[in-house]
């Protein structure tokens, strides 16, 4: 379910085999994988679960943070295959390959390592495919490990990005976001990585100059220069173990502050 190239996760299988992902990216999703990718790792000490929860928070900031820094909700399953036909969307065509289109981005012998690393197929590695979404294409997995091919990666997201994007779904929930702040406030205490809790203050300060009312009540939900919806419970849990989080993780009393506002 884990995009091998952008990082971040896909919302769930459609087959047995946890294979085939629905290519949608929730933010939630996101947020509640890296708090348990993140206790994994303070639990084993393996680097792999921490790679996952920094791949994830970096897709979350490069693709799914506003410029006010608060967190959009979702990306789409379905995108245009073809720039020229942008309403002709397929579900995953963003993130699927052929074996011809990476030879010609990497040549023979990288692309047959990549291959290999990837459980990529010439005729493509998809067998449960009832609607023949991706015939011939490939579906980026971890099949083994092999030498390192950061530099590969790095060709194919770049030509990934010049493909039309799945749609943004650019709602701004308080619900959620005060779950993805406790995930950048997290990260940044246990991997000591301080433009994670920039993340979360950015995000916490959006919500409380948008989302919170004078009377410290909350709105629910963030579009276009809008804020609307009185908030609900989980407006108010999540936000507020957010902002507990994001005190534990820099000890600024404002965030515990506001804590104690909103609940009080």
């Amino acid at each position: 379910m884990h995009d091998q190239l952008g990082g971040g996760f896909h919302r769930y299988s459609v087959d047995e085999y946890w294979f085939v992902p629905h290519f949608e990216k929730m933010l939630y999703d996101q947020a509640q994988l890296v708090i348990s990718y993140l206790e994994a790792f303070q639990i084993t000490r393996d680097e792999t679960l921490s790679r996952a929860a920094r791949r994830t928070l970096d897709y979350v900031i490069r693709d799914m943070t506003a410029p006010g820094g608060g967190f959009y909700s979702a990306e789409d399953a379905d995108s245009a295959s073809d720039p020229a036909r942008p309403n002709d969307k397929s579900e995953g065509a963003f993130y699927i390959w052929s074996y011809k289109e990476v030879v010609e981005l990497l040549g023979e012998e990288r692309a047959r390592l990549f291959a290999r690393r990837y459980g990529m197929e010439p005729d493509g590695n998809v067998d449960n495919d009832p609607h023949h979404e991706f015939t011939g294409r490939n579906i980026l997995f971890q099949a083994q490990s092999v030498e390192d091919l950061a530099e590969a990666e790095r060709i194919l997201f770049e030509a990934r990005a010049q493909r039309p994007r799945p749609h943004l779904d650019d709602k701004i929930l308080t619900s959620w976001n005060g779950l993805m702040i406790s995930a950048f406030a997290k990260a940044a205490a246990i991997l000591d990585v301080p433009a994670y809790a920039d993340a979360a203050r950015r995000a916490a300060d959006f919500l409380l100059n948008t989302m919170q009312r004078k009377d410290g009540t909350l709105l629910r939900r963030y579009r276009d220069g809008d804020a609307a919806i009185p908030g609900m419970l989980d407006d108010y849990a999540f936000f507020t173990q957010g902002l507990l989080d994001l005190y534990e993780a820099t000890f600024e009393f404002r965030w515990l502050g506001s804590a104690m506002y909103i609940t009080g």
